[in-house]
């Protein structure tokens, strides 16, 4: 049976099922057997006829109600619950949830009772609240385990694995899905099994681990075609041409182990080339699917996803052309988030063509679709292209103002995962100390009045003169002592209070530029500052991320900082400026924040410093049995903007292409090699040997002429 055939038998079959049980409601009585049929009813239009569907879902409470037949007005509530769900009200949806599994608490049935505390997870996932969704599913799923049903097992795991995703909890989310995927392949469900690969192929994609990601996503594609259910193939067909792209255009590995990966010959064509074509054959066979199944939304995506490839090709023509049959798509469907897909990849394309206003048009058009949806990612990205693309028209006023905005916009996401995983300890925190204050306050109160009870018993006993001596020589004394201790507490708080200030200061002298933390510090703000001639040069480990999984993080913060610490003091040496550190990445730059006419030299020579150090220590790690670190060099001399971003936490930051050139220079260099530019090589070429390697390729700057610097470690 055909993919079209096959929807139309489906929907056919929907509605004559819901035909079948509207013929049975006409006979049917009012009992028991009439609230299931009017539960099965609902579900069956709950999508196509919504309003009928309510009213039948209400009868059917009613009736329940009058008979008393709690499971079945359990399952009316539940139903409810899925309508409101599908009609995006989640406050009723919500309501409706909580009431079918009151009624399940009240009958006892744990089956029922996990079923709605999985309904409610998935209610509160969809609805972007983790926290909660987590919570439910693993109620859920500790009931599943002591009913042994392992199906259900394997899908709450999956479920709580998505959750874990969602917020970053990669390893803890992996678990959770061999633990689904082992039920899964033992029993035999392979659509389970599709889906779990599937996921696991979205998270080590999510990591930029593109190999890996293939190799699930390939036994998730396997087994769609095994099954030949249309959409299912579609998406996965779809997901494995994502991951291919993005091996290919992204990966470390060479292009021509794409091909080995995929068990194919290398063509004598470009490998950039084949491997594009490769992508674009698998999503030419997810539109045919698409196609087939009247799918305009699947249709759009795969317009844009093609578009995208495209766009790395350089075939600006053919990717703006399905973008606008996406657009149209998409705008039709009214769907914000693929609209602000396609106006990303467009104005990406128009940006490339050099068409600057037109692709700030549509950076635009994106970015108030986002602010409307309230759609952070989409809002990040579009602050970014906006510094971008106004710094490729000239105007590094409001690039730079962009650019400040993406950092601290960045940032606060960054923070915001830390504020949720802490709140709810927060909260419980603060439970416990409000009530532990109200127990020593009740407690201080009692004993303050057995205190004033005694005294005042003392005070009659005694003669009035005698306490009236006393109580003026208590005060006295009590008020000489309180005077010096005042006079002390006032002067130490006046030594913390300066210790503080000096220590601040320290701080950011430490952070910032001496001149520049000055500045900040007279003014309150720093005036960015542009650079005709800095060099800038970008340092970054081999395969850290294979290494860094498999260490402790105490032990890998470690090993990083000893490296680390080696880059800051040769950097110091040399008279140049450390930026950042980006993960296993270190960023510096000479000529800034003064001037002067040696800096390509000066970061050259640091360059060779840092790798003969480097080399030096793995030695002695190597010896040690410890992890060994190879690391990459890029350096490219040009102008810069510099500036201070933030105004709760400083950091003192370069712009410009000056920039992203250098980066792309240490992506495109080799494990203990110093890749530099051209116009750096000219700067040092009558100082430092250098052999030239060609223009090479490098993301989003075409080709570009590439020297490697020659070094030896023996070398004073």
């Amino acid at each position: 049976m055909s993919a079209l055939l096959w929807l139309c038998a489906a929907a056919l079959t929907a509605q004559t099922a819901a035909d079948s049980l509207a013929r049975l409601l006409q006979r049917a009585p009012a009992d028991t057997n009439r609230v299931l049929l009017l539960v099965d009813y609902a579900w069956e239009i709950n999508e196509t006829q919504p309003h009928q569907a309510e009213r039948s879902l209400r009868e059917a409470i009613a009736l329940a109600q009058r008979l008393g037949y709690l499971r079945g007005e359990a399952k009316a509530w539940n139903g409810l619950g899925v309508l409101e769900e599908i009609r995006q009200n989640k406050n009723a949806a919500q309501q409706h949830y909580l009431k079918a599994l009151q009624l399940r608490q009240q009958l006892g049935d744990k089956a029922e009772i996990a079923s709605s505390l999985n309904n409610l997870g998935v209610l509160y996932e969809n609805f972007g609240q983790p926290d909660s969704a987590l919570a439910y599913h693993k109620q859920s799923l500790a009931i599943l385990e002591t009913l042994r049903d392992t199906l259900r097992i394997a899908r709450a795991r999956f479920n709580i694995a998505a959750v874990l995703q969602e917020s970053g909890d990669y390893t803890e989310a992996r678990s959770q899905l061999y633990e689904a995927r082992a039920i899964l392949e033992q029993i035999g469900d392979r659509d389970g099994m599709a889906k779990v690969y599937a996921q696991l192929g979205h998270i080590y994609l999510e990591l930029d681990r593109y190999r890996e990601a293939l190799r699930w996503y390939r036994q998730a594609l396997d087994l769609r075609q095994q099954l030949g259910e249309p959409q299912g193939l579609a998406m996965a067909l779809s997901d494995y041409a994502n991951a291919l792209d993005e091996y290919q255009a992204r990966g470390t590995d060479s292009l021509t182990d794409v091909f080995a990966l995929l068990e194919r010959p290398t063509p004598r064509r470009t490998a950039e080339t084949q491997s594009a074509d490769t992508v674009l054959h698998y999503y030419q066979r997810a539109l045919q699917l698409w196609n087939q199944l009247d799918n305009a939304a699947g249709k759009a995506q795969v317009f844009t996803n093609m578009a995208d490839v495209y766009k790395r090709l350089g075939q600006y023509a053919t990717g703006l052309a399905l973008l606008q049959q996406a657009e149209a798509i998409a705008l039709d469907l009214e769907d914000p988030l693929l609209l602000m897909e396609i106006y990303n990849v467009q104005s990406d394309i128009y940006d490339r063509m050099g068409q600057h206003a037109r692709s700030l048009g549509y950076v635009k058009k994106y970015y108030a679709l986002a602010r409307e949806t309230k759609n952070q990612k989409f809002v990040q990205s579009a602050l970014k292209d906006f510094s971008e693309v106004y710094s490729a028209m000239g105007d590094y006023a409001r690039a730079y103002a962009y650019r400040v905005k993406y950092d601290e916009f960045r940032y606060a996401r960054l923070r915001e995962k830390e504020r949720s995983d802490f709140a709810r300890k927060e909260v419980l925190y603060e439970a416990e100390r409000r009530e532990r204050l109200l127990k020593e306050q009740e407690t201080a109160l009692k004993l303050q009045a057995a205190e004033l009870a005694r005294s005042r018993l003392e005070l009659y006993a005694s003669l009035a003169g005698v306490i009236a001596l006393l109580v003026l020589a208590a005060l006295l004394y009590s008020r000489n002592r309180l005077r010096a201790r005042t006079n002390r507490e006032l002067a130490a708080k006046n030594a913390v209070i300066e210790r503080e200030r000096q220590r601040a200061d320290d701080l950011l002298t430490n952070i910032l530029p001496a001149a520049t933390a000055a500045e900040l510090k007279a003014h309150n703000r720093v005036k960015p500052v542009r650079y005709d001639s800095v060099t800038v040069m970008f340092t970054d480990f081999k395969g850290f991320t294979l290494i860094a999984e498999n260490l402790p993080s105490e032990v890998l913060i470690a090993e990083l900082d000893e490296c680390f610490t080696l880059f800051d003091d040769i950097v110091r040496q040399h008279g140049l400026e450390k930026i950042k550190t980006i993960g296993d990445a270190y960023m510096c730059a000479g000529g800034l924040p003064l001037p002067n006419d040696t800096h390509p030299a000066d970061v050259v020579r640091a360059a060779i410093a840092m790798q003969c150090q480097l080399q030096a220590l793995m030695a002695r790690k190597k010896a040690e049995g410890k992890p060994v670190f190879e690391m990459r060099i890029g350096i490219h001399t040009g102008p810069v903007v510099a500036g201070v971003v933030g105004r709760h936490k400083f950091a003192y930051d370069i712009w410009g292409d000056t920039v992203n050139t250098a980066a792309r220079l240490e992506q495109t260099s080799e494990p203990g090699k110093i890749n530099i530019s051209e116009t750096t090589y000219q700067a040092v070429k009558d100082l430092l040997p250098c052999t030239y390697r060609g223009r090479l390729s490098a993301k989003n700057k075409g080709e570009v002429a590439m020297y490697f610097v020659e070094y030896t470690c023996d070398e004073p």
